[in-house]
């Protein structure tokens, strides 16, 4: 993504500003403008990076990620197998559920750890995401891409 025309429209706006002003100030203005830019060009970069992370946590099945080529930004959309999703929502129980059914299940440590606060991240109880988690990979996996329109593929 080419950040020069937003940086040029800046630079642009301080000379309006200055318009008036006498040519020192307009030419000490010039300098702060071009003084700035990496500044400028880094508070974009990490705009797009925070833009970048609000889409993948809004998408489901797609990470958008914020590469640089060079000094300018490329957004890569990768989509994101459902298995490696952390679940999102509670989704209420089906009419042929039979119930509840304990269950005892040792797992390692750091995997519990890892598990506990992908939980927290989803505001969920570890239970509730272990359920989830179950229930995303017990559900058969859809093959026709084209039947829901949150799916991004390719290069933005």
């Amino acid at each position: 993504m080419d950040l020069n025309p937003y940086l040029a429209a800046v630079a642009a706006d301080l000379d309006k500003a200055t318009a008036l002003a006498d040519d020192a100030t307009r030419s000490t203005t010039a300098r702060v403008a071009v003084a700035v830019e990496p500044a400028l060009r880094l508070a974009m970069t990490q705009l797009l990076a925070d833009a970048a992370a609000q889409l993948t946590s809004d998408l489901s099945g797609a990470v958008v990620t914020v590469r640089m080529d060079g000094r300018e930004p490329v957004l890569h959309v990768q989509e994101q197998p459902i298995a490696d999703l952390p679940p999102t929502l509670v989704e209420p129980a089906s009419a042929d559920d039979d119930g509840t059914a304990r269950v005892t299940v040792r797992l390692p440590e750091q995997l519990k750890r890892q598990a506990e606060n992908l939980a927290q991240r989803a505001d969920q109880s570890l239970n509730t995401w272990i359920v989830q988690a179950v229930r995303r990979a017990v559900q058969p996996t859809r093959t026709d891409h084209h039947a829901t329109s949150r799916r991004i593929t390719g290069w933005a």
